[in-house]
């Protein structure tokens, strides 16, 4: 009998004591940038805490992001890239991603045509 009553108080509780607070997940991104002539994989990184600025590099690009909470239960990604190559420099605003606490993949691509082409993709994961 005191078993059934603890269970019942137990499942009487509010679900959201056992929710994951999104505020304690860790994520870890990995991004994409393809064109026509190349495509940057950068390395896998982590953010422990929002509003943490991280940055991953390639030869010539550094991607900077930083990831806060959107809403109750979103994640939101901004970033900006910079390369730098023989022929000059360039620096550029990522689009923005929203994504659910739990992560997930995003992407998009602009341009008209093949040639001119440009595809950015997230992947990211909730580690707890």
């Amino acid at each position: 009998m005191k078993t059934t009553a603890l269970a019942l108080l137990l499942l009487s509780v509010s679900g959201s004591a056992f929710a994951t607070n999104i505020e304690a997940i860790d994520y870890q991104v990995s991004v994409t940038v393809e064109d026509s002539e190349s495509k940057l994989n950068f390395p896998t990184f982590k953010f422990d805490s929002f509003g943490q600025e991280v940055s991953s590099q390639t030869e010539e690009c550094i991607y900077s992001g930083v990831l806060s909470k959107h809403e109750a239960d979103a994640i939101l990604l901004e970033a900006k890239m910079s390369c730098d190559y023989e022929n000059g420099e360039s620096s550029s605003e990522m689009p923005v991603f929203i994504l659910d606490k739990e992560g997930g993949e995003a992407s998009i691509e602009l341009g008209e045509d093949e040639a001119n082409l440009w595809k950015y993709t997230v992947l990211i994961k909730a580690l707890n």
